[in-house]
């Protein structure tokens, strides 16, 4: 995992049965270490996302639907300002999307834990009808939207719309 993360953040594509050699392993015995790529792919994703996500939940200098808007505003703000991603999503793009924000990993699951703990600490009671799980799924949703636009319509990212769409949604 730490050599698939090192490559990864200086930007190399990481290849299973490179990882392997230098390993010193089969690719046999690598995948029943860590899974597929997409699986290794979403465990080093999560690893960086992780840490960032509570270094701007800190940052955010507010509580409430504030804290949450601007936690994950920063987030996709710190995503979208990452060499290593950027570098990702351009060499693989569909490869990653599906890794960012489907099942095919568990990133995605990860992402909505975590913004499901954050509106439980955050929002004092309910909003609205939807459970907070469902929230919590629709803020994920609203900043992977914003993060990956240029994928999906080919409009220009922008972090600040994610803030603002989910004090809307919040609120």
């Amino acid at each position: 995992m730490s050599l698939a993360r090192k490559q990864f953040i200086r930007g190399v594509r990481v290849e299973m049965q490179a990882l392997a050699n230098e390993l010193g392993v089969s690719r046999m015995t690598l995948n029943r270490w860590v899974g597929s790529r997409d699986r290794l792919l979403g465990e080093v994703n999560w690893t960086l996302a992780k840490p960032t996500l509570d270094r701007c939940r800190q940052e955010a200098a507010a509580s409430g639907v504030e804290a949450v808007a601007q936690t994950l505003e920063r987030f996709i703000a710190t995503v979208l300002a990452s060499p290593f991603m950027q570098t990702f999503l351009r060499q693989e793009g569909e490869i990653a999307l599906r890794i960012l924000t489907t099942r095919s990993s568990e990133l995605q699951r990860n992402y909505i834990a975590y913004v499901t703990d954050l509106l439980r600490e955050e929002l004092p009671g309910p909003v609205g009808d939807l459970p907070i799980e469902d929230l919590a799924y629709l803020a994920v949703r609203i900043s992977e939207s914003f993060c990956y636009v240029d994928m999906i319509t080919g409009d220009t990212p922008d972090a600040t719309k994610v803030g603002a769409a989910i004090r809307l949604l919040l609120s």
